[in-house]
This record gives C-alpha cells, structure tokens and sequence, in this order.
C-alpha cells in the first residue's frame, strides 16, 4: 500500500514498464513511487509552472514522459529522468483531455474550444488540428493503433480514423451516453472502446471498433456498476477493471480475451 501525505489522489498510473507509480492530485505537488526500491519521491513542483493542480496527467507509453493538463491551455510535458520541464504546448482554450499516440511519438489534446490538436513531440510542433464535429466542450481522448476517439461534454463520442492526413469527419458517432463522456478507453488490440460518464448510474458502454456498433448484451441493467469514477483494460484484455463512487473497484472477466492462446 502507499500512503502519500497530505494529497487527496486524483491520479495514479505506472511509468510505462518501470516498475514505478506517479500519483497527483489538486496539489502544487505530486509523487513518484518506485515500487521496486519502494522508494517515494516527493516532486514539489514543476520549475517555471505556476500551476496549483496536476490532477490530470497521462504517461507515455515507454515511460519517459508524463503529459499533464496545465492552466491557460497548457500541456506540459515533463521528463521523467531529470524532472524538468521538456516541452510546454499551447491550446488556444482550456485543456480538457490529453493522451499520447501508441508510439509514443506524438501527444494530443483537446479541450474548452472544442478542437483536437496533435503535437510531434521529437519537434514540439503542431502536426494537425481539427474541430471534433460535435462542437461541444472535450472531455476525454483515447487512441489506439488505428483510431481516435474524441468524448464530449455532450455525451456525444465521435470515432475517427488514427492517421495524419485521412478524412476528419467521424466514422462514427456515439450517441448512447446522454451527459459527458468522461472516459473512453481502447482495450490492448484496438477492437473494443469503452466509455463511460460519472454523473449517471450505471452508464458504461462497450462498442466493438470493427462494426461500430455498441454491445447489447453487456453492461445490463442488473450490472451494479453505479457510478463509473474510472476504468481500465489490463495490458491483454483479459479484464477490464471499473472503479466506482462506492469506493470499490470492480473485475470482469473478458471470456474472448481469456481463451486466446
């Protein structure tokens, strides 16, 4: 168990295969835990940022970098290795959702304006931006190795093609989510999208990516799901994990995944 002092978590994720956690929260500081050496150490704040939250933040996949939401339309970009500052990229509105490509390469972010920006981190420049066709406030953003899916405040959660360069308009919107879409995972082969709101009971859908179309059988009105605070594949899809507002972290079991040699 870790105990961080003096911080309510509103984070908590690995640093891609390190072995190590960073936790953070509505606090001028976070931490980084090597569960490892189980070594805790204290991060009081990123040098030339004045911001008093770093409640939202996403790490890179092969651990180097954490992406975290900034004030004034800022992601900051933050290196692992010499805990500085390694990039500082600007949205024109607020930022509302970051992720990173699955290579790594690049990170995007969406937020108050409603546009999705794609940055190449290897340059720190802008690579593409678009107007997510709901038109309404983003709240979350996923990727997976051939898609984008973009999550509004609306509930509204539009698919797209991955690729720089194709076509801007969704493959396909989401409509089953009726207030925002406050998370949107892939599972680990990019054949499921899961999405999710906290401000209804039980609203967790599933949509199989190959067919666009959302899965009937499953969650059902009897799955006591209550209130989705977070969610997550693990690494091969065998489960998918749903914490709730009961405090309780829920498995499931998912049988495909699970019988695949």
């Amino acid at each position: 168990m870790i105990s961080v002092p003096k911080m309510p978590i509103y984070s908590a994720q690995f640093i891609g295969k390190s072995g190590s956690v960073l936790v953070s929260g509505r606090r001028p500081f976070f931490y980084i835990h090597d569960a490892v050496a189980g070594k805790l150490d204290h991060i009081p704040r990123i040098i030339g940022r004045a911001e008093k939250s770093w409640e939202k933040s996403v790490a890179s996949p092969d651990g180097k970098t954490v992406a975290f939401c900034g004030n004034d339309g800022y992601v900051v970009i933050f290196d692992i290795a010499s805990k500085q500052t390694r990039a500082e990229l600007k949205l024109n509105g607020s930022v509302r959702a970051i992720t990173f490509s699955v290579d790594g390469d690049h990170v995007l972010a969406s937020g108050s304006d409603g546009e999705v920006y794609r940055w190449d981190l290897r340059s720190n420049k802008c690579l593409e931006r678009f107007a997510n066709e709901d038109g309404t406030i983003s709240s979350s953003l996923a990727v997976s190795s051939s898609h984008l899916a973009v999550g509004a405040e609306s509930g509204v959660v539009n698919l797209f093609a991955g690729s720089i360069g194709q076509s801007r308009k969704p493959l396909k919107s989401i409509m089953n989510l009726h207030t925002s879409a406050d998370s949107v995972r892939f599972n680990s082969d990019g054949q499921i999208l899961a999405m999710s709101t906290r401000r209804d009971k039980q609203s967790l859908k599933l949509l199989h990516v190959p067919t666009a179309t959302v899965f009937s059988n499953w969650p059902t009105t009897k799955t006591p799901l209550g209130y989705v605070w977070s969610m997550d594949f693990s690494p091969e899809s065998k489960f998918l994990a749903v914490g709730n507002d009961k405090g309780k972290c829920l498995l499931y079991n998912l049988q495909h995944y699970s019988s695949a040699d």
